[in-house]
């Protein structure tokens, strides 16, 4: 088998020491699990890979590296499953496929009930923000930005390190105004603020 193993991590300064191995050719994307899997730059190399023949076993460390959203995991694993591709759940110690190429049910089922939980996570993350908004409003903590308060464009840029990420990967504004649940138009000030 020709093994490969895809790492991802959100920043560049998260350790990826814990994930790596030898024996294996890697792939490494330095971005958010937001970020569709085929959207993403050494995804992309390791589907073309795969098609050339080139991989035909991917291990990865936990089923959130492959991404946050549901079903962009699901598609992924069907493509993988269509392909003849191997996969290799490190934290769970178990393979998607038997060895006659069939589906191991037991696997395809813990997968995907991880894969809900990562979607939970996301959604859980968001709510508890708004929450603490809303919380922090009626004990007349948070206030907002004053009316006529200018923020400097370094620590603009810094509160919205999200979209930047996105928008590096090449995401469209729409998608990252999706992604990231922030305004369009936040979104392509941001985008205006870099490019100036």
């Amino acid at each position: 088998m020709l093994k490969a193993k895809y790492i991802r991590v959100s920043t560049k300064e998260q350790n990826i020491e814990r994930q790596i191995e030898n024996n294996y050719t890697l792939y490494i994307d330095e971005v958010s699990g937001l970020i569709p899997f085929r959207e993403r730059k050494s995804a992309k190399k390791l589907i073309a890979d795969i098609k050339m023949k080139k991989v035909n076993l991917v291990v990865i460390q936990s089923i959130d590296r492959l991404g946050r959203d549901i079903f962009d995991i699901q598609k992924q694993l069907n493509w993988f499953i269509e392909n003849g591709v191997q996969i290799f759940c490190e934290n769970i110690q178990m393979y998607l496929l038997n060895s006659d190429g069939s589906i191991n049910l037991i696997t395809k089922l813990i997968i995907d009930l991880l894969s809900s939980i990562s979607n939970l996570e996301i959604e859980a993350i968001r709510e508890r923000q708004s929450q603490g908004i809303k919380i922090a409003k009626i004990k007349g903590v948070y206030k907002g930005r004053k009316l006529g308060a200018v923020m400097s464009k370094e620590n603009y840029l810094k509160r919205h390190k999200d979209i930047i990420s996105l928008l590096n990967d090449g995401i469209s504004i729409s998608k990252t105004s999706k992604l990231t649940g922030k305004a369009y138009t936040t979104v392509k000030r941001v985008k205006k603020a870099l490019s100036t």
